[in-house]
């Protein structure tokens, strides 16, 4: 009797515990159970955790996206990229970038001259292992005047990344801050020099043969371009764009 009785005991000690699992898989399912409503009806379904991690490879695409569309512009686009870029940064390091554009009268430049600046991202590296998170970039940018490339413009940036909440305007859930920039000065590739020599040998012929037209006396010097885009850090977080 004895022996029936302990087993009895065990027993029910197991269907309890068994009982309470049960119990608190069903709570913890009916917790993340949504209801998606479609135009056939609507069908259960279960949320995504609510722990999200964030990863070396979106931490890149976002600094990527941030300099193509800040810096990356002409006339037509210069304001719906500043409106896509500036979400991406905080509120300071955003207004010093584009106080540096205001002030060096970027956009009426691109007016002026129907200039572009086209942004190539040569390398983004991110250091997520220790916090506050960390990462360089670096870019070449690439002013054309009409058809004409003038010289690439090297550009790097050192900065930090915190976390904020995702949205429509920033959906990876990042922010850019302590944006500065760094000594960057890659050199010019053999086939771009080449290009560049060829549209100045170009462009001197064309002045030539306009001179003989004319009678004009030839230019005593080439007038310089203006610059649309930063160069190097002339001052902490703050670009200068070189005005014409």
């Amino acid at each position: 009797m004895r022996n029936i009785a302990m087993g009895s005991v065990a027993a029910l000690l197991l269907v309890a515990l068994a009982a309470g699992f049960l119990v608190y898989r069903a709570y913890e399912n009916s917790g993340r159970r949504v209801y998606v409503v479609g135009q056939t009806g609507s069908v259960a379904a279960l949320s995504a955790p609510t722990t999200e991690t964030h990863t070396a490879y979106e931490a890149r695409n976002l600094v990527r996206n941030f300099m193509l569309t800040m810096f990356g512009h002409d006339q037509y686009t210069y304001k719906a990229n500043l409106d896509a870029a500036l979400p991406l940064i905080e509120g300071r390091g955003g207004r010093r970038i584009y106080d540096g554009f205001t002030r060096g009268q970027v956009l009426q430049n691109y007016e002026r001259y129907a200039a572009r600046n086209v942004v190539t991202v040569d390398s983004v590296t991110i250091d997520m292992n220790h916090r506050p998170w960390s990462g360089r970039v670096f870019i070449k940018q690439r002013i054309f005047i009409g058809g004409e490339q003038k010289e690439p413009l090297p550009l790097a940036a050192k900065f930090n990344l915190t976390e904020t909440n995702r949205s429509d305007a920033n959906p990876y859930g990042m922010l850019i801050t302590n944006f500065d920039y760094i000594p960057y000065n890659p050199e010019v590739s053999r086939e771009e020099t080449q290009l560049l020599k060829d549209q100045e040998a170009d462009r001197q012929r064309a002045l030539l043969e306009a001179q003989r037209s004319s009678g004009a006396a030839a230019p005593a010097a080439e007038e310089q371009a203006p610059l649309l885009a930063p160069t190097r850090p002339v001052a902490p977080a703050a670009p200068t764009p070189a005005r014409r």
